[in-house]
């Protein structure tokens, strides 16, 4: 890597073998394209098709937003965060915002932003719809936490709702553990698991 090559180019690429429906991960240092109940959505890796599609995981940028803000209207409604939300996001925790391409086209995002000295949260992580059930939510979970601990994070927080069970399972997988349940966590009737993970 260059000396002037800054962390944005930073590039996770996973190459899907689909037919043993398994992944392999490596990490690349190269160039980012110059242009270009929880919010987690899991899938396994499909089984059907011959080629390898490239997967990869970066840092945001302003190119990708329209199609995230896309993402999360189509799967959250009125709950969605905005256009606004994910620029601002991008402006305030740039080093916390990433996203997972498949096959070039912009899948999915997660989003850690600092609570305190020590700890950080997973505040969002979301594949969209047309590209679930891939393993995509898994990988990009993996790399969050990656990137979280290369920072200078010690713990990684998250809320997940009691109900959602896959994604529960999911975190457990990841090394997360349950530290407490907060009722009304998100509103009247939207209680949360809140999970923990050292880094």
């Amino acid at each position: 890597m260059s000396s002037h090559t800054s962390s944005r180019d930073r590039v996770y690429q996973v190459s899907s073998n689909r037919e043993s429906a398994s992944h392999k991960l490596r990490y690349v240092e190269g160039s980012a394209p110059a242009s270009g109940e929880c919010r987690l959505c899991v899938g396994s890796l499909a089984q059907a098709g011959k080629n390898d599609v490239p997967v990869t995981v970066q840092t945001a940028s302003s190119e990708d937003i329209p199609r995230l803000a896309f993402f999360e209207k189509q799967l959250y409604d009125n709950d969605a965060y905005s256009s606004l939300f994910f620029y601002q996001a991008l402006r305030q925790w740039p080093s916390g915002f990433l996203t997972i391409k498949s096959d070039e086209k912009v899948a999915g995002y997660s989003l850690i932003v600092p609570l305190d000295g020590s700890r950080a949260t997973l505040m969002s992580l979301l594949i969209g719809k047309s590209f679930q059930g891939q393993g995509l939510g898994r990988i990009l979970l993996e790399q969050a936490i990656k990137s979280a601990a290369e920072s200078s994070w010690k713990t990684l927080e998250l809320s997940v709702a009691p109900n959602n069970a896959a994604a529960i399972k999911l975190y457990k997988q990841a090394g997360f553990s349950v530290i407490e349940t907060i009722q009304d966590y998100l509103g009247p009737g939207e209680d949360r698991l809140i999970m923990s993970r050292a880094l």
